[in-house]
């Protein structure tokens, strides 16, 4: 199969569709969500502030959240198992876990302590789509 394939990919007609969230089984699949508030971008750019960057992290699950709503219909039945946060960050900027605080922070509140506490990886990049500061993606299960 793979041998068919040509060497580069065909530039596409149209933008490739994803899904938000995928569901396999009982488990929920989000696709990463940038700090958009609306149709404008918290912030862009490398992290160089702190309470700039969790306040994007915040908007970021935020996002994430809603997403997970819109598919399930209700978060009442909706666990978190894990976030993963990735902070476009500055040469030196090495406070990717307090960005990630707010992402967690920002789930526990929602789903409350039982339901939203999540394992996490915060992960410093060089750019995110957009421009963003950061970008969260995350795992729930249903039920």
């Amino acid at each position: 199969m793979l041998d068919s394939l040509p060497d580069t990919p065909p530039t596409p007609a149209e933008p490739v569709t994803i899904e938000l969230v995928r569901r396999d089984g009982d488990t929920l699949f989000a696709s990463g969500q940038v700090a958009m508030a609306g149709d404008t971008l918290v912030a862009t750019g490398p992290v160089t502030d702190l309470d700039t960057a969790r306040h994007c992290a915040w908007q970021c699950a935020r996002n994430l959240m809603a997403a997970v709503q819109q598919h399930t219909g209700s978060l009442d039945d909706v666990h978190a198992v894990k976030l993963t946060v990735y902070v476009a960050s500055a040469p030196g900027f090495t406070e990717q876990h307090l960005v990630a605080h707010a992402a967690s922070q920002l789930v526990l509140q929602v789903l409350g302590p039982e339901r939203g506490r999540h394992a996490r990886a915060a992960i410093g990049v060089a750019a995110l789509p957009l421009g963003s500061q950061v970008e969260v993606e995350g795992v729930f299960r249903v039920g």
